[in-house]
């Protein structure tokens, strides 16, 4: 058993090994296209096949061809030191694909001409220039083989003595041709694998990238539905308080108690209407982040102090537990939409008499904030949606309209400023939000 293992380890260390090999010899995909990592391929690959070639043309009696060979291993090698490490993959391409065809139309005099291997190797060739070329140059290669081609067998046709034939006998001529045809179709099968391999996985990655996108178009189609339906009803509300208010029959009780609906219903609109400005602002001009050196408590007192006001109307007891010391790297107007939001959902979800702590405190390098409250909690099903645009309307103790819209807003701004957001919530018990940033140093 100890032996399997230490071979299963081996092959575990030879096989990423290999990979980082590959890797660095014909480019990572973060930072090489997928154009130049396949020339760089055909590039080891024709490097191969020509130091193997040099020494098996010499002794076959090609001595030319194999002088041949040695010219295009060291031409093929700086090619590749030129499109692997200093990118310039259109001028390797076009000067490497020329000069090979050209010293493979001379060494056509020098292998027996039609009856040699030369021409397998022409299509050998042109295949490995078509697979790693731009479709804009694909003209350029039809015409140039084509007509190199026709042009050797028009020479060799009307002039046959300038073709030589230097192979040592008949079984030297079959052992190239047999070993050209050989490797053409190796080589040809695995640059076209590889081609395929990575045809499929850039395919696969835009399919799902598609589907992500498809998903996502349908969840903000869902979320505009949702928000025009929704802001009927506060709007309807405050129409009708407004109404109340100019018919000047109310008592003075009555009168107040009007008051104190309307206001509660404008924060709630003003609120659902901020929170979709900010959001259609990220999506059509991008989100726009400005880290700068804040202290964390400074910035979230004029915030804490509105929200205080609207407890307050609703007999809710909010406590602060600020360390004034804290420095963080933030985006202001980012972090107030944050607390807001939440401080904003702790009162929705918080019955009369309840109470809110918001607390900012060091936790090692980073700085926690954290908004706890003894409300009405959520559910598993509600919890396991809670920070994605797959939304529902939610209600408050008080019938506060929700899109949860904030709450999506609350994990993208804190993602953006190098933080993480997390919860904790039990059913009639209550929720605690966690916000942690990383402190100033």
């Amino acid at each position: 058993m100890y032996f399997c293992a230490m071979t299963v380890g081996l092959f575990q260390k030879i096989k990423i090994y290999t990979r980082r090999c590959i890797s660095f010899l014909i480019g990572d995909e973060t930072t090489l296209t997928l154009e130049n990592r396949l020339f760089n391929s055909v590039c080891l690959i024709a490097i191969f096949i020509m130091v193997f070639n040099i020494p098996f043309n010499y002794l076959s009696g090609l001595k030319v061809t194999a002088v041949i060979f040695f010219i295009l291993t060291v031409f093929l090698s700086y090619i590749y030191y030129t499109a692997r490490f200093r990118k310039r993959l259109m001028f390797s391409l076009v000067v490497s694909s020329i000069l090979v065809i050209l010293l493979f139309a001379v060494n056509y005099f020098y292998s027996a001409g039609i009856r040699g291997a030369s021409l397998l190797s022409f299509i050998l060739v042109f295949i490995l220039v078509i697979i790693v070329s731009p479709r804009s140059l694909y003209w350029l290669w039809v015409s140039l083989c084509l007509l190199v081609v026709i042009g050797l067998l028009v020479i060799e046709y009307h002039l046959p003595n300038s073709v030589q034939v230097s192979y040592v006998d008949d079984k030297a001529l079959f052992v190239d041709i047999a070993f050209t045809y050989a490797t053409g179709i190796v080589v040809s099968f695995f640059s076209l694998f590889y081609l395929k391999e990575a045809y499929n996985k850039e395919k696969k990655s835009s399919d799902q990238k598609a589907i992500e996108l498809a998903q996502l178009n349908d969840e903000k189609l869902k979320l505009f539905s949702i928000i025009s339906h929704d802001l009927q009803a506060p709007l309807s509300s405050l129409h009708s308080y407004v109404r109340l208010v100019a018919s000047e029959r109310l008592a003075a009780d009555e009168r107040k108690q009007v008051e104190r609906g309307l206001a509660n219903a404008l924060h709630g609109t003003q609120e659902m209407l901020s929170n979709m400005l900010v959001w259609s602002q990220s999506q059509l001009r991008g989100l726009h982040v400005e880290l700068v050196q804040n202290n964390v408590s400074e910035i979230l007192m004029p915030v804490i102090d509105i929200q205080k006001i609207y407890a307050a109307q609703k007999g809710i007891a909010m406590e602060t537990c600020l360390d004034q010391s804290l420095q963080a790297m933030v985006d202001r107007d980012m972090l107030q939409l944050i607390v807001r939001n939440l401080l904003n959902n702790a009162i929705k979800f918080t019955l009369s008499g309840g109470y809110i702590r918001i607390s900012v405190v060091r936790s090692g390098e980073r700085c926690r904030i954290l908004v706890e409250d003894n409300g009405i909690g959520m559910s598993k099903e509600q919890q396991v949606e809670l920070f994605s645009l797959r939304t529902r309307s939610t209600y408050g103790t008080n019938n506060e309209r929700g899109i949860g819209l904030g709450l999506f807003l609350c994990k993208e701004y804190t993602v953006a400023q190098n933080g993480n957001i997390a919860f904790e919530s039990e059913l009639g018990k209550g929720t605690t939000f966690s916000l942690s940033l990383p402190l100033v140093n």
